[in-house]
């Protein structure tokens, strides 16, 4: 397994002793990953409420009294209407969700990161910028590792096992120099009916990033970031899709306002595919923004800007594209919190007969604390992707949108249950990969 760096910072965690301030690890962002059903924002842990827990005499053994340590169990039962994501022969089944992990933080602290997603179509592996603070500690550690344990009532054959560790590092010096190290290694699988695809299709991933910023003034700073990824896939029809990308980007930082700084954005990305050669190309991609920044929890970042994509292989055509994002968190009072996030890019196809895709999303989520025990959220997300350079006769266009809820209750300190509805609709001007779907879950989640 690709984790070496998780198992590194783990000796380094258990070298160090408990003299830092205290300080969220890191902001990473929500951005998306290809799953089979879709998971709740609540079920486990990801939410900008999450409360400190007294532990209990297991707790204590293993150190989350502290913050240091935190195993969590999660067990839940779901219910699809449309497993295999098609138009016709819909097949339904209940499946059951088993989820053992561990988190660990340093400084110590009670309190869960929300995790950052991975996007396996997206040049560099990862589908929007990243926030990045700080902190006021000189050192930050994190490290995690989950199992999802999926077993099916109707279609045994379609059990399987995903899994997940991830590092991060970073180290602040003296004199505004600080780098970072972040390395994310999954094992999952494509959603069903995903590009010219209607099985469960397994891949391996490996993302890499390193990060050295410096802050040239109390009002200028840059970041220069190298990020490496790779994608390989289990299945010989899929290893067209095998490639592993290189990223270079650079960032520069003005602050003209208190809260309120300009940005401006260099990427170089480099993506190299084992066996499909002929799609092979490098992006550049400049942007210009702006980015404010009250506190962790509210923040908005907006750049907009045009990328590039040169295919290595004469005879396919170049293409310039209009690039832009938008990244808006903000916690509105002690028991509301809005999340907003959009984007146009250019990303890479998960069809063999297409050379690459142009891609609109926006993802609206908002959160209500109703009582101390009990929260609740509402998501809404709509989806556009075009399909370019296809050898077909029509290209694929997809729209596909999702709305749900879900709620999430607190028993006790180490004890709670969440439940929720989503519902996903994919249209298609290509007839067989239109889909609807009903999705219900109910999901207890132990954890210290």
């Amino acid at each position: 397994m690709k984790c070496r760096m998780v198992w590194i910072f783990m000796l380094v965690f258990l070298a160090c002793q408990p003299a830092l301030a205290e300080e969220k690890v890191v902001d990473t962002g929500g951005t998306e990953v290809s799953t089979a059903v879709e998971m709740p924002a609540l079920a486990y842990s990801e939410s900008p409420f999450e409360q400190g827990t007294t532990t209990n005499r297991v707790g204590e053994i293993l150190g989350s009294k502290t913050g240091y340590v935190h195993p969590y169990l999660g067990i839940g039962e779901y219910f699809t209407d449309n497993l295999f994501s098609t138009e016709s022969n819909r097949q339904s089944d209940f499946f059951t969700r088993i989820t053992p992990g561990i988190w660990m933080t340093l400084p110590a602290s009670k309190y869960p990161i929300r995790q950052l997603r991975t996007l396996n179509t997206a040049p560099g592996g990862l589908a929007l910028s990243r926030f990045r603070s700080k902190g006021k500690s000189r050192l930050q550690g994190y490290a995690s590792y989950q199992a999802d344990i999926l077993r099916h009532s109707r279609f045994t054959s379609e059990d399987h096992v995903n899994q997940r560790a991830e590092g991060y590092f970073r180290y602040n010096f003296r004199g505004g120099l600080s780098v970072e190290l972040l390395d994310i290694y999954e094992l999952n699988h494509d959603a069903y009916n995903t590009g010219s695809s209607n099985t469960l299709d397994k891949f391996k991933s490996n993302l890499l990033n390193a990060v050295i910023s410096y802050e040239i003034s109390p009002k200028t700073s840059m970041e220069a970031e190298y990020g490496f990824y790779n994608l390989s896939y289990d299945q010989t029809k899929n290893q067209f899709r095998n490639r592993d990308d290189h990223s270079f980007i650079w960032r520069g930082f003005y602050r003209f306002l208190p809260k309120t700084s300009a940005l401006v954005e260099y990427n170089f990305i480099t993506i190299d595919y084992d066996d499909a050669e002929q799609s092979d190309s490098d992006e550049h991609r400049v942007y210009l923004g702006l980015q404010w920044e009250q506190s962790r929890k509210s923040r908005w970042r907006v750049m907009a800007g045009m990328g590039e994509k040169d295919f290595a292989r004469s005879g396919r055509d170049d293409a310039t594209n209009v690039l832009a994002e938008l990244q808006f968190l903000h916690r509105f009072t002690p028991k509301t919190y809005a999340e907003l996030r959009a984007s146009r890019t250019t990303n890479e196809t998960d069809s063999f007969d297409t050379e690459y895709t142009v891609s609109h999303r926006i993802l609206f989520r908002y959160y209500q604390r109703i009582t101390a025990r009990l929260l609740a959220s509402v998501i809404a997300t709509y989806g556009n992707t075009k399909y370019k350079g296809g050898s077909t006769a029509i290209d694929r266009e997809d729209h596909r949108g999702t709305v749900g809820f879900d709620v999430k209750y607190t028993l006790t300190n180490w004890l709670a249950v969440s439940g929720g509805y989503t519902f996903v609709k994919r249209h298609s001007n290509i007839k067989t990969s239109g889909y609807d779907k009903n999705n219900v879950y109910i999901n207890f989640i132990f954890s210290l």
